[in-house]
């Protein structure tokens, strides 16, 4: 069914809850692309093994595991497939915690400021991830991932308090 009209600015933005899975997924998938991209474009092992990916990174792993030193490009290709990894795997919660919001029906504002919080610290996670190639500063990369764990808990307990009123 096609809408009669397309939604407005003003409901596009009131609750940014259509948006939040897309940006979600997009976020995740960033750091593969762009890993993708950067084996394909420096014929890292050859290329991107489309064939069998995982493959591809666990030779690369095991490359590493060996105590060969990686270059800095393996390296940030690595940290890249870590990064989509523990996206993916933080996707669920955040849609659980979009949709608990929802349905204890916590203001709008509130809402957009969880989900604007929640993918911008995954977008400078992100960043952080691809970047950051040194022990002492991947601190700070822990420090943004739990910016967006704690807009989450705000979230449920924020919701779970609002259930008991």
């Amino acid at each position: 069914m096609v809408p009669s009209s397309f939604p407005s600015f003003e409901q596009l933005t009131s609750n940014l809850t259509w948006a939040a899975l897309p940006a979600a997924f997009l976020l995740a998938a960033w750091p593969h692309w762009y890993t993708i991209y950067l084996a394909e474009t420096n014929k890292v092992q050859g290329g991107w093994a489309n064939t069998n990916p995982r493959a591809w990174v666990a030779q690369l792993n095991a490359k590493a595991a060996t105590g060969k030193r990686l270059s800095a490009l393996e390296r940030t290709i690595l940290r890249g497939q870590s990064c989509q990894a523990n996206s993916f795997e933080n996707v669920p919660t955040f849609v659980a915690a979009t949709i608990f919001a929802n349905y204890t029906k916590l203001d709008n504002s509130t809402i957009n400021k969880f989900i604007i919080t929640y993918l911008g610290s995954r977008f400078v996670f992100t960043l952080l991830y691809l970047k950051t190639d040194s022990y002492a500063k991947s601190f700070l990369r822990t420090a943004v991932f739990q910016v967006g764990i704690l807009a989450m808990w705000y979230v449920w307990i924020a919701g779970s308090f609002k259930l008991l009123k």
